[in-house]
């Protein structure tokens, strides 16, 4: 009789244990999965002790987890910090490149120089002129070495076009490659005026050639502005009425068209030039806005 009331007893209790654990996982109060009530239910007592233990190593993990990720947030949090505070200090440091030469103080002046030749010269040309007429001696002898040995790399580059072009004059492939190269060569400023002619008649040649078997918007611009750097005016108006039937509406047209009178000192046609623009609604840039404003100024 006694032991049948302590079966009963335990049966009782296992179950409230059963039904307690299957609460406690339901409401999320245990980190365990719901199929381990299968062994809480057949293996009395080891079973509820083993879900008990896989909730306790599931939560540590889970509260490590959180350390470690609230541990990690503080840590890019300071990352991020002391890199704000390195670019702030950074800021005061930088000085406009143009400023630079102008402030009384030949160390950061020669920084800056250095800076410039250890990265690409070629795009600070402009930079290099002004650094050349420069007070400090140290300053002008930098900028000056490193236009003679830029000049010298675009001359290297130009014989080799040069040889490649006169073996195979026919080549497509090769003739955009001169082309390209010219223009970018001719835009860096480097030559003296008397080369500089020959080689802006060089491109003028290349660049008709070109347009002969490929009349592209960008050639015909280029040469257009070539002829104006070369004062052929009536050569540029040839080829601006040439863009003038097949892009008729392209901004780039109209501020050169413009220019062109301008360099002629042609204020009434530049006047007719603004009111058919405004009648036929041509849309500009503030690029082409600010071009236009130099040339209407000058």
């Amino acid at each position: 009789m006694i032991r049948t009331v302590s079966g009963i007893v335990l049966l009782i209790l296992h179950l409230t244990v059963c039904i307690l654990i299957w609460a406690g996982i339901r409401s999320g109060m245990l980190k365990v999965k719901k199929y381990l009530m299968v062994p809480v239910l057949f293996v009395p007592v080891w079973g509820a002790l083993c879900v008990l233990i896989l909730h306790l190593q599931v939560f540590i993990k889970a509260e490590n987890s959180r350390k470690i990720g609230i541990e990690k947030l503080q840590v890019n949090e300071e990352i991020y910090k002391n890199n704000f505070r390195l670019r702030e200090e950074n800021d005061h440091d930088i000085v406009p490149l143009e400023e630079a030469l102008l402030i009384n103080d030949p160390e950061k002046r020669r920084k800056l120089i250095m800076d410039i030749l250890n990265d690409d010269p070629s795009k600070y040309i402009e930079l290099l002129e002004k650094a050349r007429m420069n007070e400090d001696v140290e300053v002008v002898h930098y900028a000056i070495t490193a236009m003679v040995e830029l000049s010298k790399d675009y001359d290297s580059k130009l014989q080799t076009f040069e040889r490649t072009y006169a073996a195979a004059p026919e080549d497509p492939v090769v003739l955009d490659e001169y082309c390209d190269f010219m223009e970018e060569y001719l835009q860096q400023g480097l030559l003296e005026k008397q080369v500089e002619h020959m080689q802006r008649n060089q491109y003028t040649q290349l660049l008709q050639k070109k347009i002969k078997t490929d009349m592209n918007f960008h050639s015909c611009l280029c040469l257009a502005d070539n002829l104006m750097k070369l004062k052929d005016y009536s050569g540029a108006q040839q080829i601006l009425d040439v863009i003038d039937k097949k892009w008729h509406r392209r901004e780039e047209y109209w501020v050169r068209k413009i220019q062109l009178f301008a360099e002629q000192k042609n204020g009434r046609a530049i006047q007719a030039a603004l009111k058919q623009m405004k009648e036929e609604h041509i849309y500009l840039s503030s690029k082409s806005k600010e071009v236009l404003a130099f040339w209407l100024d000058s």
